[in-house]
């Protein structure tokens, strides 16, 4: 018979050998869980990967510290957990990702794992989406970043679930300095078709402008922007094939390019994209409070417009208050790609004395209201004017005033009887008022280098003096040069000066 010492001898060594087959048990469950999850990342294409096994059984495993990267996308989480109620069934159950750190490089295909130019085709290839799980839920952060901009940090959260139709249904949410999201989708595994919602979007146009502008071609050269861009967007992305329909709504919006003294302040944009993989949209609506060009003033914009493409824009509709009265623009379209602009600017009750006030060493002062039409051309070159006029306005007069010695007696002899009272005109002691009064800008018939004919009807102010005045005036040389905007003198869309 064994002694009592004997027997205590032996339930210890049962007992440290349960233990030692216990703990290799773990340790090897451990070990070769984490082996078969490296194993499965580096034939899914993830490299330097790396991740502790915490947890490991049939029921619940636990990866931490979980890091690797996929070509030139790196991944971090801090931790990992897949929870697996019916542990017979081909699936990982719940899935859980925490801490989650994704960053994300939005321009250079160099650094774009999906878009490498080593790939063929310049595209990676990317399979049929299967995900072996029943929930899952990620949380972390997703850094946005570009050349020379500092990194953006938003925090993401995803939730999907496994219906019993088998296909996925999922939301998620997107929050970050300037910008927050919300979203929600339904992918079928069958169709590979995800049809999405994306209800809510805000975005701080001042914290975003720099990233927008990578994207984004804005003319002349890059702007400073502030406002709240506002919208949403459903669709469907099945295959190759994607549709997708979208609001956007811009408020308190201000664009400011320094570059060329332009600044537009209550900026409103309402549009609506009937296709945005085309770039199309309904017919929009533009409205600006006010709007600086160098010393030129303009307000109350309003405008309609409509996208056909990525690089057409179709204007229907333009007016505005300036100079005193108020301007319109006839039908234009602008394309993007060809850095120029012709539109035509219909005048009404434009006040002369402002116009005036926009010229430079123009020997003359004048008051009244005019009516026109101006052809304006706008490319590399700068501003150019075409074949229109300015005109009086039916029985409403003008006083015009002279400061220019010559002007007027110029070829006309001294014993005219018409000399006294042009010398007056010329010198600035008389003024005129004028019945008539047209300006007509590069006048078809005209010769060649002039540029302007000045057709003036009126007489002194000075009631003591009767001397009817018809005065034919023209303008030689470029008429763009009398214009005195105080804007940079490269008004162009970006070219060289």
């Amino acid at each position: 018979m064994p002694t009592p010492l004997t027997k205590r001898r032996l339930c210890l060594a049962a007992g440290t050998l349960a233990f030692l087959t216990l703990a290799v048990a773990v340790l090897a469950r451990l070990t070769l869980t984490g082996l078969a999850a490296s194993t499965l990342l580096h034939m899914a294409g993830a490299s330097e990967v790396k991740f502790r096994v915490t947890q490991a059984s049939p029921w619940r495993v636990v990866f931490e510290k979980v890091a690797f990267q996929v070509r030139t996308q790196p991944f971090e989480a801090g931790r990992v957990s897949f929870a697996r109620p019916h542990w017979w069934t081909p699936s990982l159950g719940t899935v859980r990702v925490e801490q989650a750190w994704l960053p994300l490089t939005v321009d250079g295909s160099d650094t774009n794992p999906v878009n490498w130019a080593t790939y063929k085709n310049g595209t990676a290839s990317v399979s049929a989406l299967k995900i072996p799980a029943d929930d899952i839920s990620i949380d972390g952060q997703l850094v946005v970043r570009a050349a020379a901009l500092s990194d953006q940090a938003l925090t993401v959260k995803l939730e999907a679930r496994l219906r019993p139709d088998t296909t996925w249904e999922g939301k998620a949410s997107v929050e970050g300095p300037g910008l927050a999201a919300q979203a929600s989708g339904r992918f079928d595994p069958a169709t590979k078709a995800l049809d999405f919602a994306v209800p809510v979007v805000s975005v701080d146009l001042k914290v975003w402008q720099n990233f927008l502008q990578r994207f984004v071609f804005i003319p002349g050269g890059a702007v400073e922007l502030g406002g709240t861009l506002t919208g949403s967007a459903q669709g469907r992305w099945a295959g190759k094939a994607f549709s997708a329909a979208a609001k956007v709504h811009v408020a308190d919006g201000r664009v400011v390019s320094p570059a060329h003294n332009v600044t537009a302040d209550g900026v409103t944009v309402d549009l609506e994209f009937t296709d945005l993989d085309k770039f199309e949209t309904k017919p929009g609506t533009l409205r600006v409070a006010a709007l600086q060009v160098g010393r030129f003033a303009l307000r109350d914009i309003d405008a309609e417009f409509a996208f056909a493409d990525t690089n057409r824009i179709a204007v229907s509709r333009a007016a505005l208050k300036a100079l005193g009265g108020s301007l319109a623009v006839e039908p234009f379209k602008y394309f993007l790609n060809l850095r120029e602009l012709d539109v035509v600017v219909l005048a009404d009750n434009i006040s002369v004395e402002e116009v005036m006030a926009l010229t430079k060493d123009l020997p003359a002062k004048a008051s009244g209201r005019v009516d026109g039409r101006l052809p304006l051309r706008i490319d590399d070159g700068g501003l150019r004017l075409g074949t229109g006029w300015l005109a009086l306005k039916p029985g409403v007069s003008a006083q015009i005033q002279f400061s220019a010695a010559g002007l007027l007696t110029s070829g006309v002899p001294v014993k005219d009887p018409r000399y006294p009272v042009l010398k007056k005109i010329e010198s600035g002691l008389l003024q005129l008022r004028v019945g008539e009064l047209r300006l007509d800008i590069r006048p078809p018939d005209a010769p060649a280098g002039r540029t302007a004919q000045l057709h003036v009807v009126g007489e002194p102010v000075d009631p003591e003096v009767k001397a009817p005045v018809t005065l034919d005036l023209n303008v030689n040389g470029p008429l763009e040069k009398l214009l005195n905007m105080g804007m940079d003198s490269r008004v162009n869309f970006g070219g060289k000066p």
